[in-house]
């Protein structure tokens, strides 16, 4: 021991205080021995203090001295200081004094003789101070051990467990008693078991390290293993005679939990169909920290040369400086951002580049990184620009029927009717008839060139009614079946049996049934009834007419067929473009009387709010 030791000596012969303080200095490397001949005096030193600045690491007391012998200063001592290491050293020995003194707790108990007493003492002087001083070491680690909560094990040198703290208890499930006597294998596999005992050489080995630090899975009395981390180090041992091990098990179950979550999120984001990049705007012109696979897929660029750059470096001579400006503009105000702009690829080719970016923000609200999504578009973009040129075309075709063939159309259908005469020419009749058609035929074609495969916004329509509107339009005459029944005649009639809503635009779906019930009057008898139902996602329209060959199921759909010789072919080709605009599909089949059935699948209904009780 090489730390100095302070000895409080309380003797009432100053001569034998003096001879004792002597062979302390000999015996002990470092000591400071303050010497007292009053037990009160010694008592008045050391009422100042307290258990943790007591200024004496031994106190050695004579027991027959004035006023208070030796064990009645021992029990006066004990009231506030506990732990302090106190030595009885006196000439009046006996059995009695001797049994008392250590019933009492005393330290140590010598009676004053020669150089080797002195010399016992001194020996049991610096062992009790230094067994103290271990002792509050050992207590302080001890009281910090627990305040972490964390599992502690002593495992000795046949590996069986001499001690675990509550929290290993409580970790593991099993009783304190349970788990000491028992060896490790009460908690762990056979290769966990293994593992640590190799571990345990590599430390215990020369050039090993001190500590090891490694993952095991606890098997707890009851439940799923618990992923750990084991901090394992030898006790400390002389010589070839090693007493065991000592180890700290940490649960690391939100841990790894965390880790696989990341991992988990790291992979999506490599793996995600889209660019994914995440910048540092705390560095300098905010450059890229991160880009995943396809990113570096869609624009040619590694990582080595993406990273650590801004990603202006994909613009080019042709991008379109507003884009980038509403961009600049949402960084500056740490707003989210969503534009579409030119970019180009590393080989110099472009694409059309869909960029969202939003803030990641700390917890003190600034923002810490940007994270951005983009999406090559070209395709779309390239569509979405044939199909205006596509539009202008239609509307220049559109404009040409309308105008350029109208006009003259309408100058020849009045001319012969004024023409027309009852006695006169018989073919005017059939000239003006053939004038009405190619009117008919002009508005199909300006209905499929100005609306095409569009609806307004879909909202709720009751299913029967835009039905009978429709019917009233085409056979304002003609009869409705069931409740909905007006005068029967021998002409067309329908049997509405169709309930509740569908979303849709109203006016296209009048078009569309318009068109369909048209159709069927005039391709069937003269007596047709016409079926509207429901279907599980949907409607159709039957009807008992001669219904469609199925060879020709799929023509009938075509701009301009038509299956008599009086019709425009138009009809049942705006039928698919509503149908197709509104997203369903429309097909063809038999009817139960073997007429044509239209059905249409895909329909979306409105949710229904059931009352609240």
């Amino acid at each position: 021991m090489t730390e100095r030791i302070d000895v409080l000596h309380v003797d009432d012969d100053p001569a034998m205080a003096d001879l004792t303080a002597a062979y302390l200095a000999r015996e002990l490397d470092a000591v400071e021995v303050t010497s007292v001949t009053d037990p009160q005096e010694a008592l008045d030193r050391l009422g100042a203090g307290t258990e943790h600045d007591l200024p004496f690491d031994c106190i050695v007391s004579d027991y027959d001295m004035p006023g208070m012998n030796g064990l009645e200063f021992f029990e006066s001592l004990r009231e506030e200081f506990h732990h302090v290491p106190f030595i009885l050293f006196t000439g009046k020995g006996s059995e009695e004094i001797a049994s008392q003194a250590l019933n009492a707790g005393v330290t140590g108990y010598f009676q004053k003789g020669g150089p080797e007493q002195q010399q016992r003492l001194a020996h049991r002087v610096g062992d009790a101070v230094e067994e103290s001083r271990t002792k509050a070491i050992a207590d302080r680690y001890s009281t910090v051990m627990e305040a972490l909560g964390y599992p502690i094990y002593v495992v000795d040198e046949t590996g069986t467990f001499q001690f675990v703290n509550d929290a290993f208890a409580d970790l593991t499930g099993y009783d304190v008693e349970e788990i000491v006597g028992s060896k490790p294998g009460i908690i762990k596999d056979d290769a966990a078991v293994t593992e640590a005992e190799d571990r345990l050489g590599t430390i215990l080995s020369s050039s090993g390290p001190d500590v090891q630090r490694f993952t095991v899975d606890i098997i707890p009395k009851a439940g799923d293993p618990i992923p750990c981390r084991d901090h394992m180090a030898v006790l400390p041992y002389e010589g070839e005679e090693f007493e065991g091990s000592v180890g700290i098990l940490r649960d690391i179950s939100d841990e790894q939990r965390r880790r696989e979550e990341l991992e988990t999120k790291r992979r999506a984001m490599d793996e995600a169909p889209v660019g994914i990049t995440i910048t540092d705007p705390t560095r300098p012109d905010n450059p890229m920290t991160y880009v995943n696979d396809r990113f570096v897929e869609m624009t040619g660029y590694d990582r080595e040369e993406a990273v650590g750059v801004n990603c202006r470096f994909l613009q080019g001579p042709e991008t379109d400086p507003e884009p980038v400006r509403r961009m600049r503009e949402a960084v500056d105000a740490g707003e989210p951002v969503t534009v579409e702009l030119l970019n180009y690829r590393k080989d110099g080719t472009e694409f059309w580049n869909r960029v969202s970016m939003a803030p990641i923000r700390g917890p003190d609200g600034e923002v810490k990184n940007w994270v951005g999504f983009q999406e090559d578009i070209t395709e779309f973009v390239e569509r979405e620009q044939a199909l205006e040129r596509q539009n202008e075309r239609l509307d220049s075709f559109a404009s040409i029927v309308s105008h350029d063939l109208r006009n003259p159309l309408n100058v020849a259908r009045g001319r012969a009717e004024l023409a027309r005469d009852p006695n006169g020419d018989p073919h005017l009749d059939p000239a003006i008839e053939a004038l009405d058609r190619m009117e008919s035929i002009i508005d199909h074609t300006l209905t499929l060139a100005r609306e095409g495969q569009t609806v307004g916004d879909p909202e709720p329509v009751d299913l029967a009614s835009n039905v009978e509107k429709s019917w009233r339009a085409v056979a304002p005459q003609a009869s409705v079946g069931g409740d909905r029944g007006m005068e029967n005649g021998e002409g067309p009639s329908i049997d509405i049996l169709a309930e509740g809503d569908v979303l849709a635009d109203p006016d296209r779906l009048r078009n569309l049934f318009e068109n369909l019930l048209r159709n069927a009057i005039e391709h069937g008898p003269d007596g047709v009834t016409i079926h509207v139902g429901d279907l599980e996602n949907g409607f159709y329209v039957a009807d008992d007419g001669p219904g469609i060959d199925p060879t020709r199921r799929e023509a009938i759909f075509d701009p301009g067929y038509s299956g008599t010789s009086d019709g425009t072919g138009f009809g049942l080709s705006i039928v698919r473009e509503i149908a197709t605009a509104h997203g369903w599909a429309v097909t063809v089949t038999d009817s139960e009387s073997g007429g044509a059935r239209f059905e249409f699948t895909g329909v979306d209904r409105p949710r229904t709010v059931e009352a609240v009780e």
